[in-house]
């Protein structure tokens, strides 16, 4: 069920139990986080929240995705993270009580449960799974970013578009289909940019350069990677190369 549908359809589950932050916790202990939740419906493409900005609540994503993003003193957006459903986003502010880190952007239509930033210190000392759960969560972004400033410094722009589309190819990998996998909805070249730490120009080029090579093909509204491990050896040669 897509988010707009999932808020209009009435009487909607106001649920958490997904939540990944809230694994171990009651079941009593979760509803009564749940009825301190605003739930709120975001459109695609929505700001939810700003770098700098002095709000401290936490997001549970329920339905849909966001983008955790910096922009450049030029505009220029840089992706640092996706936020999918049972995710969450917000929780170093809440902890430090500093101004937000980062913007948060609507991929699709979001629906998310916002629990204000007191209440989820009270939880923090109160309840010890979830303070687990947090320094678990804190500890892989910790291991995603060094293995990001890892490829920023070993790989050229096209071979960081080409790590992007093989983790977005991750997703969809299965024992069946390890050679050719197809993005559908596709990444827009945006997307990929954010992620990749470049502009949507170089990833058209180096778009334009893996179809070449018979190792991507474009479609109207997806992108098939048609060789998994052609694309694995374009980024090795391209760390070499750097």
């Amino acid at each position: 069920m897509d988010a707009e549908t999932y808020l209009k359809s009435g009487g909607f589950d106001k649920s958490l139990i997904s939540i990944e932050l809230l694994k171990g916790i009651s079941p009593d202990a979760i509803r009564r986080i749940e009825q301190r939740c605003a739930w709120k419906f975001h459109s695609k493409g929505a700001v939810i929240l700003n770098q700098d900005d002095d709000s401290h609540e936490v997001l549970f994503v329920r339905c849909g995705r966001l983008r955790v993003v910096q922009f450049t003193s030029t505009g220029r957006e840089i992706g640092f993270a996706e936020i999918t459903p049972g995710g969450h986003v917000g929780e170093m502010a809440a902890i430090d009580g500093g101004p937000r880190s980062a913007s948060v952007i609507a991929v699709t239509d979001t629906v998310t449960a916002s629990l204000p930033g007191q209440d989820f210190l009270v939880l923090l000392r109160e309840t010890p799974p979830l303070a687990l759960n947090l320094l678990k969560a804190m500890a892989r972004a910790i291991r995603g970013t060094n293995v990001r400033v890892h490829d920023l410094r070993s790989l050229t722009a096209a071979g960081r578009i080409v790590h992007e589309l093989l983790r977005l190819a991750g997703r969809g990998r299965t024992s069946g289909n390890l050679g050719r996998i197809k993005l559908q909805p596709a990444p827009t070249q945006s997307e990929i940019a954010a992620s990749a730490g470049t502009t949507r120009e170089t990833v058209a080029r180096t778009l334009g350069e893996l179809e070449k090579r018979k190792l991507v093909a474009r479609g109207s509204r997806s992108l098939e990677l048609l060789d998994i491990e052609g694309l694995e050896d374009f980024m090795e040669d391209d760390a070499q190369a750097g």
